[in-house]
């Protein structure tokens, strides 16, 4: 026992060298040949049964594949194969790396008599009695913790338990606008035989932040922990966005190895030490950002052109105001709308139009992100009719001398009427005045100022403007000559008829 003894702990400061400056091997490094040394007999720690130990000449112990034949000692052994992530798992978590009992020798008596369990399990051979396994001795009681090891073993060969895992998730791909963010669901990681892992962005807008579950920024995140993808909606530009997470880690994996002596009678061996590898995994998944656009113009009822200068608001369905801006010629784009009704409306109309008071109403939803409006403007054209009148007849009065001035006195315009209307149009609000410069002939020149208003209300306007006709009083003393005139020539000529009518009676 004493040889035995001083043969494992030389073995064992090999081992522990080894496993202490173990650093990532590639499979092209792994050694093609061993050479096998000596063997030592270890005690039944379990029923009856007993085995040697399996040294390796340059240091080191082995473990037996096939507990049913000839013990391999003095001889090289070839590399034939890579074994399963199970017997990887019972070498990288037994004896020498890891230490069960403070007893080299039960520790490792457990981890030989666990490959050979786990071996018998899984491909269907028989190192191992039932004896052993159910109903045999067992003083020390090491037959738990045998079975542990078989146990986990059997997990890391479907599993892949041994090898470093890393996989996001997230219950859904859509996210959020929540207080002026596009948010992400919690997005989980499902890792295995890694520390910590890392999160990178690619499509992301400025001013994204990966939050962890308290809100703290930042990239790196324990196995346990959670995170989410916050985007601030000002960023976001498009109706539709795609953003990448990547999550990166590094982990070891351990691999062991077969080697068979040339003599198929002989045991088959593998290192106690398995390759260590270090394994970089990653994991990716693709966020969604649906985002509502929402564009309106004003345009010209008449011509359908954009006009500039209206002054619109938008409100929320409960009356809330979301923005308000000046209409240009270019269509006003509003971003990031929730899904929800809204209005918006005209509170001042662009020059020379007349105000659309009629709220437009529009929806977001998840099915209708993108929303064209288009407000139309009547144009503002005021008409003014002005005709001149016969005062007594109604009838239309030409040659009139009008003049029609502003509220400020200034003359906007002078004409002469005729038989038809004279037409005014686009006067700009305001109130204006007519007046008569010269009558019509025949007509008495008009004093009367007529008024009119022109505004949003009065656009239209018919103005009469009527004069009478001029009358004629003869002058007296004139009048007077004629008469007294008249009145001689009357008797002059009664004078002379009468002479004429005595002058024939005398000739009789």
């Amino acid at each position: 026992m004493k040889k035995i003894t001083q043969t494992i702990k030389s073995f064992l400061l090999v081992l522990i060298s080894v496993a202490i400056f173990c650093t990532t091997i590639n499979a092209s490094a792994v050694a093609k040949t061993i050479e096998l040394g000596g063997t030592e007999k270890i005690d039944a720690y379990i029923g009856e049964t007993k085995f040697t130990t399996k040294t390796i000449k340059n240091g080191g112990l082995a473990y037996c594949l096939n507990m049913s034949k000839k013990t391999a000692k003095d001889i090289k052994a070839t590399l034939t194969k890579e074994e399963d992530a199970g017997v990887a798992y019972i070498l990288a978590n037994g004896f020498p790396s890891k230490t069960f009992t403070g007893d080299n020798f039960k520790d490792y008596y457990i981890t030989q008599t666990a490959l050979w369990w786990y071996l018998d399990d899984t491909t269907g051979s028989s190192n191992l009695s039932q004896k052993f396994k159910v109903s045999g001795q067992d003083p020390y009681n090491l037959r738990p913790t045998i079975k542990n090891i078989v146990a986990k073993a059997k997990e890391a060969k479907n599993a892949g338990y041994v090898k470093p895992t890393l996989e996001l998730s997230v219950s859904t791909s859509s996210m959020t606008l929540t207080d002026g963010y596009f948010t992400s669901q919690e997005i989980k990681a499902k890792t295995s035989n890694i520390s910590s892992y890392t999160i990178s962005l690619t499509n992301a807008p400025s001013g994204t932040q990966i939050v962890d579950n308290k809100g703290t920024s930042k990239t790196t995140f324990a196995p346990t922990e959670t995170f989410k993808i916050k985007v601030p909606a000002k960023a976001v530009t498009k109706t539709t966005m795609n953003i990448a997470v990547t999550a990166k880690a590094t982990g070891t994996t351990y691999k062991a190895y077969r080697y068979e002596p040339a003599d198929k009678d002989m045991q088959p061996v593998t290192p106690a030490i398995p390759e260590k590898e270090t394994v970089t995994v990653t994991s990716k998944l693709t966020l969604d950002i649906e985002s509502s656009k929402v564009k309106v113009v004003k345009i010209d009822a008449n011509t359908g052109k954009s006009i500039a200068g209206a002054s619109l608001v938008l409100k929320d369905s409960n009356g809330n105001i979301v923005t308000s801006w000046t209409s240009t010629t270019n269509y006003h784009v509003v971003r990031n709308l929730k899904n929800g009704t809204y209005t918006v409306t005209e509170t001042e109309a662009p020059k020379g139009y007349l105000l659309n008071s009629e709220p437009m109403k529009f929806t977001i939803t998840d099915t209708n992100k993108e929303v064209e409006i288009k407000i139309a403007n009547s144009p503002r054209i005021s008409v003014v009719n002005i005709l001149k009148v016969d005062n007594a007849t109604g009838e239309a009065l030409a040659g009139a001398v009008l003049a029609v001035k502003d509220d400020a006195g200034n003359e906007i315009t002078r004409f002469t009427t005729t038989q038809e209307p004279f037409v005014l149009t686009d006067l700009a609000d305001g109130t204006y005045t007519i007046e008569e410069i010269e009558a019509p002939a025949g007509y008495m020149l008009s004093e009367e100022k007529m008024t009119f208003t022109i505004d949003s209300e009065n656009l239209s306007h018919q103005i009469v403007f009527g004069n009478s006709k001029e009358i004629i009083v003869p002058d007296t003393n004139t009048s007077t000559s004629v008469i007294i005139t008249l009145i001689g020539i009357v008797i002059i000529a009664f004078g002379i008829k009468l002479v004429i009518k005595d002058g024939k009676k005398s000739n009789k």
